[in-house]
């Protein structure tokens, strides 16, 4: 094993900068775009100044929910800073919640709840305006809705005594429960399935990406030294080709799961084994693919070439650039062909997984009866 380790990295030597650049890119480049387009929504957020004057528990409710707004970057300010951040074009609108807010909307009283400031430069306004109308009208909805509630176990004399708030609670847990406001629309005698929101462009799908890039061009070593006149020497020595052959295999494998360890554990806050497995099997598929197609090139440059049509062709299959639910509940064989769609399912596929075993098995016939 030591010397096999030595021959490897005597070979590994001038190329020892590449080989580092195509381990890490999968890493390095996934992080970085994650980075940039995190800054371009980020950017892309109408900035909007919100005064919380009533400061209670309701308005503070009221605040979180219009901070999960995507396109709001809620920021709470003074009224003084915000008409100032205003005046400067720093913000677009200011909104202040009005003081005695929660106290109005207990009473079921809702006029004059939230007072709005803009200026000629404030082209989001209407639309910001309209959203937060929306919410404040939905809070409002759901006190009068207590109220009433409330009304009627006070005028049947319930037994059940629920308060404000539990009634609130109670109302929006039914709302999530029943998706009130969701409708699944179908054409006749098809089915209709439920509306998913679909994730362009997800962490996993960018990695996945550069992970079948990186895993081709690090094993481009099977061509360079499977073709190489001095291969032939290995007939004079205590150790087979084949024994070398899938050591070094082994050898590239065990630094490619290590820098996978990693990944996962940068790009996810917790662990789980079986997404780990997926990762691991993705991995491997790779390899699997990338041995299949190297031990039948003799040229680096063919090989190099087919590597970017390949990727491109198992990333779209795998929705990693566009989503492909509507077609694989069409067809379902489609969810097979490519090791990404796996992935990005936390899933483990069955045929790449044969296919890895049949990959291995061919392989190692084909490189056994090289010097036979």
């Amino acid at each position: 094993m030591r010397t096999l380790l030595f021959t490897r990295m005597l070979l590994i030597k001038k190329q020892a900068f590449s080989t580092f650049i195509w381990l890490v890119m999968p890493l390095v480049l996934t992080t970085v775009l994650i980075q940039w387009m995190t800054d371009v929504v980020e950017d892309g957020q109408v900035p909007v100044a919100i005064v919380d004057e009533d400061n209670s528990e309701l308005s503070k409710a009221f605040i979180q929910e219009l901070q999960q707004i995507d396109f709001l970057n809620i920021q709470l300010m003074s009224k003084q800073k915000a008409l100032y951040a205003l005046e400067k074009n720093q913000i677009d609108s200011v909104f202040i919640v009005k003081r005695h807010f929660e106290k109005q909307l207990r009473n079921n009283k809702r006029h004059h709840l939230i007072e709005a400031y803009s200026t000629n430069r404030s082209y989001f306004y209407f639309a910001v305006k309209e959203n937060i109308s929306s919410l404040a009208q939905r809070k409002a909805t759901q006190a009068k809705a207590a109220h009433e509630v409330k009304k009627l176990l006070n005028k049947y004399e319930s037994d059940i005594h629920w308060s404000f708030d539990q009634i609130v609670a109670e109302g929006e847990q039914r709302e999530e429960r029943y998706e009130l406001l969701t409708v699944d629309f179908s054409f006749y005698n098809e089915s209709s399935t439920p509306t998913k929101k679909d994730v362009l462009l997800s962490p996993w799908g960018i990695w996945a990406f550069f992970a079948l890039i990186s895993t081709f061009y690090l094993l481009d070593w099977i061509i360079k030294e499977s073709n190489h006149p001095v291969v032939v020497r290995w007939l004079q020595t205590k150790i087979s080709y084949t024994t070398y052959f899938f050591n070094t295999l082994g050898f590239y494998l065990l630094f490619m799961l290590g820098i996978d360890f990693l990944t996962y554990q940068l790009l996810e806050t917790k662990f789980v084994w079986f997404e780990f497995l997926a990762i691991v099997i993705f991995r491997l598929s790779c390899v699997a693919l990338a041995l299949f197609v190297a031990v039948h090139m003799k040229h680096t440059l063919s090989y190099h070439f087919i590597t970017p049509i390949i990727t491109l062709l198992l990333t779209f299959l795998g929705g990693a650039f566009i989503p492909i639910e509507q077609l694989v509940v069409k067809w379902p064989l489609l969810s097979e062909m490519s090791p990404v769609y796996a992935l990005l399912q936390w899933d483990v596929s069955l045929i790449w997984s044969i296919f890895i075993v049949l990959v291995c098995i061919y392989v190692y016939r084909k490189e056994s009866r090289r010097f036979a």
